[in-house]
């Protein structure tokens, strides 16, 4: 009957394949696989838009593996751990024995461990000393040793013999590393938090898995002041947030920051992420479609909505941006970029009306010839910004009189009885132009014509029962941070640094050996040189055969003419 493996046996096998070169190479390809999958999917977005992007299906499979939030999940976190382990194991089983071979430097060579060297020569010598002094002289800067067994006397040549540290360093590199990387998962934090100007926050939010989380910080943060630059194409070129940090509320800190240059406080770090508006104040002009006459002023804020209780109908402002850059060239046309100016975003709802989202412009536009084509919006029927739509009100709007003298040709026309449509629009408008502007008209009267008849065909087909435009604003920004404390970070950075180090030894560094054998047998020497490299051996067997040169040349008249040679 066969003898039971103890418990200590069990243990021991487990702690050999933990170390395993194969178990290692599973550990770090299903972690490159994962990382990977973490790279192409974008992590800890919002739950909403992962749904709606893959769908139910794929959405509960991918949120039941973690995948939303994989460098936090259990099983990720699980793979690192047995690669921590195996790495471990791995250098506490062979440190020791590559400590004790860099330590012993055993001179001879047994017979058959001669025979299986490549770089291999021999020849008769008449002089074993002088032939040991042209050894070591060839070899300048290399480490010595020597034994004698009998009638053999070797001599052991080595350089670079402290290569194995190369392998230590990039396996303790690489475990150092993934602890760094473990202290910054269990001990570190990334969030969001969002500051107007003026105002003060001291908390951060982030996804945690499916859910938001939020945590307090142990100081406040003020914005104050915030300011950006454009380039000529519209795009932001720099945002800039003057921050003070107030502890204990005691200002402690103040200074800006910009992308990629944060700001440092108590192990935080503070990073200009974003930007938006932090709630400007919006006046608006509604202008009553059931009255072309009556004008009403209103006053509301990004993010909130006004409702008329009259009617029903409200407005949700949700966005203000005081410069709108467009293209304005035509199809197969230079780009011609223009600020259309400050424009205010919104969404009316009411009894019986479809949401509608609207961007409505402060200023009429201009066309390049400089022709006034008047106010205009932006209608998304979708809700979509992708969908918007302009469209054309005809009048401008930020002009009153040209809004009085609408309301005046329309009632003209409404009292005008001539059959001839053009005879008809024509008395109304000059009946209504001289009850505007008097006996004094402006100068582009024609185009004012155009577009109050156009005004007048447009505006009675809007559903709303007024049109809200933008009259003024106070701008107000708000500016996005990200707050990271990552307390792996210098670990990491540690880890990488001995990791170059490690690398360059290994790869610069060969433990190149080198031995002259001397036999003696009847009165004659026979002298062997032999040699091994633990890395790129062409350039050693050339290093080899000067040494062989060197130290055979002054016996080449002894030499045998059957001189053995293996390369």
């Amino acid at each position: 009957m066969p003898a039971m493996n103890s418990f200590s046996d069990h243990v021991k096998h487990i702690w050999l394949r933990l170390g395993s070169m194969s178990l290692a190479i599973i550990l770090l390809v299903v972690l490159s696989i994962a990382s990977v999958i973490g790279t192409v999917l974008l992590q800890n977005q919002q739950q909403a838009d992962y749904l709606q992007q893959f769908g139910p299906l794929w959405y509960w499979t991918f949120r039941a593996l973690g995948l939303f939030d994989m460098y936090h999940s259990w099983w990720f976190l699980t793979l690192l751990g047995f690669l921590m382990v195996s790495l471990a194991a791995c250098l506490w089983r062979n440190v020791p024995r590559m400590l004790k071979e860099m330590k012993g430097r055993r001179a001879h060579l047994p017979e058959r461990v001669m025979r299986r060297f490549r770089l291999h020569r021999q020849w008769q010598c008449a002089d074993p000393e002088q032939e040991r002094q042209r050894f070591k002289s060839a070899l300048r800067g290399w480490e010595f040793s020597e034994s004698e067994e009998g009638t053999t006397t070797s001599i052991r040549a080595d350089k670079g013999r402290y290569n194995k540290w190369g392998y230590i360093l990039v396996h303790a590199a690489l475990l150092i590393i993934l602890i760094g990387g473990w202290v910054s998962v269990q001990f570190g934090f990334r969030g969001d938090m969002i500051v107007p100007e003026g105002s003060s926050e001291n908390e951060i939010s982030f996804l945690k898995g499916t859910s938001r989380e939020y945590m307090k910080m142990p100081f406040e943060v003020r914005c104050n002041s915030f300011t950006i630059d454009f380039f000529p194409t519209g795009a932001p070129k720099e945002f800039r947030s003057n921050l003070t940090i107030i502890d204990h509320g005691k200002e402690v800190l103040t200074k800006d920051i910009i992308v990629n240059e944060p700001l440092y406080y108590k192990g935080v770090r503070i990073y200009q992420a974003s930007f938006g508006d932090g709630g400007s104040t919006i006046r608006f002009k509604l202008f009553h479609l059931d009255d072309f006459q009556q004008v009403e002023q209103v006053t509301t804020h990004v993010y909130d909505t006004w409702k008329d209780e009259k009617t029903g109908v409200s407005i949700e402002v949700t966005d203000f941006k005081p410069f709108n850059v467009e293209n304005m060239a035509e199809p197969g046309k230079p780009k011609d970029f223009r600020d259309l100016g400050p424009a205010v975003e919104y969404i009316v709802r009411g009894p019986g009306l479809k949401p509608v989202k609207v961007k409505a412009f402060m200023n009429p536009f201009v066309d390049a010839n400089g022709v006034n084509q008047g106010s205009f919006l932006m209608i998304s029927l979708t809700g979509d910004a992708k969908d918007y739509k302009p469209f054309a009100l005809g009048i401008d709007l930020s002009n009153a009189k040209e809004w009085q003298l609408l309301h005046a040709f329309l009632q003209h026309l409404s009292r005008n009885k001539a059959k001839d449509k053009k005879q008809r629009n024509l008395q109304a408008f000059r009946a209504a132009l001289h009850d505007v502007y008097g006996d004094t008209p402006p100068k582009n009267i024609q185009q004012i014509a155009m577009r109050t008849l156009h005004a007048a065909t447009t505006l009675p087909r809007l559903p709303w029962p007024y049109l809200p435009m933008l009259e003024d604003y106070d701008q107000v920004y708000y500016t996005g941070l990200q707050l990271a404390r990552d307390p792996g970070m210098n670990i990491v950075w540690f880890g990488s640094a001995l990791l170059v180090f490690g690398m360059c030894i290994m790869f610069y560094m060969p433990h190149r050996k080198l031995w002259l054998v001397l036999k003696r047998e009847n009165n004659t020497t026979v002298a062997h040189l032999l040699g091994m490299s633990n890395r790129n051996e062409m350039a050693f067997a050339k290093t080899f055969n000067d040494v062989f040169i060197n130290v055979s040349s002054a016996f080449a008249e002894h030499k045998d003419p059957t001189t053995k040679e293996k390369i």
